[in-house]
C-alpha cells in the first residue's frame, strides 16, 4: 500500500545522500536498505522497521536484509535502532532521492543505479552521461547488470536515453557515452500506480468471469 495521497506532490518530498555513499563500496542490497532508512529517519518515521520491511520495499528475500543490516551495523553506518549516523548535509556534498522510489517495485539494483545517476546529474538539464563502466565500478554491478537495470530504469519512465556519438581527430565514427535524462518523478508514480490500477481491474473482471462460468457449469 502506497501511504502518500494524491494531493502530495512527489517532487517536494526528497532525501538527501552524501556523495561519500559511493566512496563506502557498499553492495547495491546495502545502499538500498541504507537508503531507505535514512529516508525514514528524515521523515520521522519513529521505531525501527522490521526486517520483512526493509526486504519489501528494496526487493529482496527476509535473510539478505537482514545480512545487510548487520553489514551496515558493523560498519558503524547505523545504529542497533536502525538510525543512520551521518548527516549528509553536514559538509554540504549530497545529492537528493524521491522518496516515492521505494514505492514503485524497484528492487535495490535499479534503485542503486538510479541514486547514482541523480547523483551525477545536472541540477539545470537533468541530465548526465557517466559510461556503463563508471557506473558499474561505482555500484559495485557488473557492466551487463547495469545495462539491465537501465532498462528497467526506462520502462519505469525514470530516464530516458539517448545514444551518442563522436568523431575522432581521424574522422572516424565512434560510439559515446549514453546521455541520460532524469525525468520527472510524478510522471514515473502516475504510470505505475496506472499499471496498479488496471492489473485490479483485471483480476476483477477474472473473478467474475470464473464466477458466471462455475453458475453455467452447477446443476439447477
Amino acid at each position: 500500500m502506497n501511504p502518500f495521497t494524491v494531493q502530495r506532490h512527489p517532487s517536494t518530498y526528497r532525501f538527501p545522500l552524501s556523495n561519500e555513499i559511493w566512496q563506502w563500496h557498499l553492495k547495491p542490497a546495502a545502499f538500498a536498505i541504507l537508503a531507505y532508512l535514512q529516508y525514514r529517519s528524515c521523515r520521522k518515521i519513529h521505531g525501527a522497521p522490521a526486517v520483512r520491511e526493509l526486504a519489501m520495499r528494496t526487493k529482496m528475500s527476509i535473510q539478505m536484509a537482514e545480512r545487510q543490516v548487520d553489514v551496515l551495523v558493523d560498519r558503524g553506518l547505523v545504529t542497533c535502532s536502525l538510525l543512520p549516523t551521518w548527516s549528509p548535509l553536514k559538509n554540504g556534498n549530497y545529492f537528493t532521492l524521491p522518496d516515492e522510489i521505494f514505492y514503485l517495485n524497484l528492487g535495490h539494483g535499479p534503485i542503486t543505479v538510479y541514486a547514482y545517476l541523480l547523483c551525477c546529474e545536472d541540477r539545470r538539464t537533468h541530465q548526465c552521461h557517466p559510461s556503463y563502466n563508471t557506473i558499474a565500478d561505482s555500484t559495485g554491478l557488473s557492466v551487463n547488470t547495469v545495462m539491465k537495470h537501465v532498462t528497467t530504469l526506462v520502462d519505469k519512465q525514470l530516464i530516458t536515453v539517448e545514444h551518442t556519438s563522436y568523431i575522432d581527430s581521424n574522422g572516424m565514427k565512434w560510439n559515446g557515452n549514453n546521455l541520460y535524462t532524469i525525468l520527472p518523478i510524478q510522471q514515473a508514480a502516475d504510470a505505475f500506480y496506472q499499471q496498479q490500477l488496471k492489473r485490479l481491474e483485471q483480476a476483477v473482471e477474472q473473478q467474475r468471469i470464473a464466477q458466471l462460468l462455475q453458475k453455467r457449469e452447477s446443476p439447477a
